[in-house]
């Protein structure tokens, strides 16, 4: 069973990233790491990774909040602010199964489309997004864990307040560490930051003392 929850898990996030490298709108520019970057290990609930310093960004645990978060610091001021991101944005570890992950992206691919995930019910209520949410899926590749994002752009509200935004989960064997951030305004699309959140994100590296370096699974079933 336990082998056949794993595949399952692998046929979904396949699917994920192969939809995405065709119809995902945002191309990132080439980006290379230079010796100003630097990598440090922490621990968010039970997920320890590392990720660089990147953007002159800095990461740290909340000391305060309630479950364990994590938060990437993006400067406020000076060449590499993002009014976009606001100052950062957060990361929580779940365990990495079909109800914690669809929560955390707020959406669950099912037979190759994107349906809105109630998290206030068992999963099974599944609803169409709106065709102006324009849902994307997000490649993500990473160094020893399974990852994928999708954007959802906001649909009610003031119009020029309206967002794009990023949801994410980065998964390695039992735990996978899970976000979401605004990426871009849509009244402005020439500043989209997107590209830059995920150099960020691939930038990390889980620990696992037990584990052969460079392992990755998935214990979630994720999308059918």
């Amino acid at each position: 069973m336990k082998n056949l929850t794993t595949a399952r898990f692998m046929t979904g996030i396949v699917v994920s990233l192969a939809i995405g490298a065709v119809a995902a709108r945002d191309t990132p520019p080439v980006f290379e790491r230079s010796a100003s970057t630097t990598s440090s290990e922490y621990a968010v609930g039970t997920c320890r990774f590392r990720i660089e310093n990147m953007f002159g960004g800095t990461f740290y645990v909340s000391p305060k909040s309630s479950p364990s978060q994590g938060i990437y610091d993006i400067p406020d001021t000076g060449p590499n602010a993002s009014p976009v991101l606001n100052g950062g944005f957060s990361l929580i570890c779940v365990e990495a199964n079909d109800k914690q992950i669809g929560a955390s992206l707020g959406a669950k691919l099912v037979n190759g489309q994107w349906l809105r995930y109630d998290p206030w019910t068992d999963g099974s209520e599944l609803t169409p997004f709106e065709k102006s949410a324009n849902v994307k899926t997000v490649p993500l590749n990473g160094r020893n864990w399974i990852g994928t994002g999708i954007t959802v752009d906001d649909t009610t509200g003031d119009e020029e307040r309206r967002g794009r935004f990023f949801s994410f989960c980065l998964v390695h064997r039992m735990h996978a560490l899970c976000g979401t951030t605004p990426v871009e305004w849509l009244a402005n699309h020439k500043v989209n930051q997107l590209w830059k959140v995920r150099a960020i994100l691939e930038s990390v590296e889980f620990v696992d003392p037990t584990a052969p370096a460079g392992a990755a699974s998935g214990a979630a079933s994720f999308g059918k």
